[in-house]
């Protein structure tokens, strides 16, 4: 857990908006990293689990999730990476974008990719303005072919195709950050499997629970998809489904956000339990490891 935190605090400048546990498994950090008030399109979290078997990557998983940043900055990420240790190489993606590819301590694949949109959800608050992640880019999606998928991201999320070339097609749901996902079509290839260094879920946004129950309607209705039970993580609400290319997708609400058990200039900094663990917040304390 340290040295995620290390990674993702200190070399991408991200801020921890969120120290709790996996309600599932409280002796183990679920980690939230964002913007300085972890906005909607600027967080992914993390995981902390002792002896956990290597994930690997396949048909069905998020193969990378990309990062924002500004333009002409790439070759100063690089720079900086490269001073930390960090292994990374360019690349173009498959729809002429400059991208700089590297993964975190634990094998999960990342990326930053240049974008020219008005500046947004940063995610920094000493780096100088080159050296500043813009929230989420986007997820890449490896699936075997076209399927029903495509359509739920358009009819039930409001993404729009954009753009279909080199074998992958292109959504965006909105300019700012968390708004593209890709689909890379690989044939025929061997299923992902989850573990340690893969992304268990992508999450979509709904404004609210009357929201996410529009989405929840049209799935069922159009596609015979039935949704989870709701998942309360406090910060938010959400349902969970495996779409049709075999990637875990949550929609989750937006609210009640992360400044709901701590001030707003104090995210992130102690541990926050959910009610029901509320008594066991000593024990918790004695098993899980420092992390300041």
């Amino acid at each position: 857990m340290r040295r995620s935190a290390d990674f993702y605090a200190g070399a991408l400048g991200l801020k921890r908006v969120k120290k709790t546990v996996c309600y599932d498994d409280p002796g183990s950090y679920h980690v939230y990293y964002g913007d300085d008030v972890g906005t909607p399109g600027a967080v992914m979290s993390t995981l902390a689990w002792n002896c956990v078997t290597r994930g690997m990557i396949g048909v069905g998983e998020v193969v990378q999730t990309a990062f924002r940043v500004g333009p002409n900055s790439l070759d100063l990420w690089a720079d900086r990476l490269e001073s930390l240790h960090v292994p990374n190489r360019p690349e173009m993606s498959p729809f002429g974008e400059r991208m700089l590819c590297f993964a975190d301590p634990d094998g999960t694949a990342l990326s930053l990719i240049e974008t020219w949109e008005a500046r947004s959800a940063s995610t920094s608050r000493s780096s100088p303005a080159e050296l500043t992640l813009q929230g989420l880019h986007g997820v890449t999606l490896d699936v075997r072919e076209e399927d029903a998928t495509i359509d739920i991201l358009q009819k039930v999320f409001g993404f729009r195709l954009v753009s279909h070339r080199n074998g992958a097609m292109r959504l965006v749901a909105h300019d700012g950050p968390g708004g593209a996902i890709t689909l890379r079509m690989i044939g025929k290839s061997s299923r992902g499997r989850l573990g340690g260094g893969t992304v268990r879920h992508v999450a979509f946004r709904s404004r609210d629970s009357d929201d996410r129950s529009e989405m929840v309607e049209k799935l069922q209705a159009a596609y015979g998809i039935v949704v989870s039970d709701p998942i309360e993580r406090t910060y938010l609400n959400a349902v969970g489904f495996r779409a049709p290319c075999g990637v875990l997708f949550e929609i989750a609400t937006d609210g009640p956000g992360f400044a709901v058990d701590e001030a707003p200039d104090g995210l992130g900094q102690n541990l926050q339990l959910p009610a029901f663990l509320e008594e066991r917040r000593a024990e918790l304390q004695a098993i899980l490891p420092p992390l300041n």
